[in-house]
């Protein structure tokens, strides 16, 4: 069975990029400013979370390439279509009660602000 970086012909390092490249965009997309973004993107409940879900994505991709592992036909490009295909779905979902937790008011002049606020991408 090849492995997810063998089909995207992509070496472990290459990867690994790509996947923190994901979570670093879809950290982003939640986020208003830097502040929120660094925030988020460093919270290690929600990094974990996203790669819980993450693998989910990954092996709906594994189960749908399995029967193409020895064919000739299916060539790196198809592979990382369907790649992306699977893994986009991530910037559809959010785990609330997480970021629910990050979100502090912030009181000026007595005033409670809610400084995370959500972008649909």
């Amino acid at each position: 069975m090849q492995t997810i970086n063998n089909k995207l012909q992509m070496t472990p390092q290459e990867y690994e990029d790509l996947i923190f490249g994901a979570y670093a965009r879809w950290c982003e997309s939640l986020t208003t400013n830097n502040h929120e973004f660094q925030k988020v993107l460093a919270n290690s409940a929600i990094s974990k979370w996203f790669m819980m879900e993450y693998a989910k994505c990954e092996t709906e991709f594994e189960q749908l390439t399995r029967r193409y592992e020895d064919s000739d036909m299916v060539i790196a490009e198809d592979y990382k279509r369907c790649y992306a295909e699977c893994t986009y779905r991530m910037f559809n979902i959010r785990p609330m009660a997480l970021l629910q937790e990050i979100k502090k008011p912030s009181k000026i002049n007595g005033i409670k602000i809610y400084s995370l606020t959500f972008n649909q991408n």
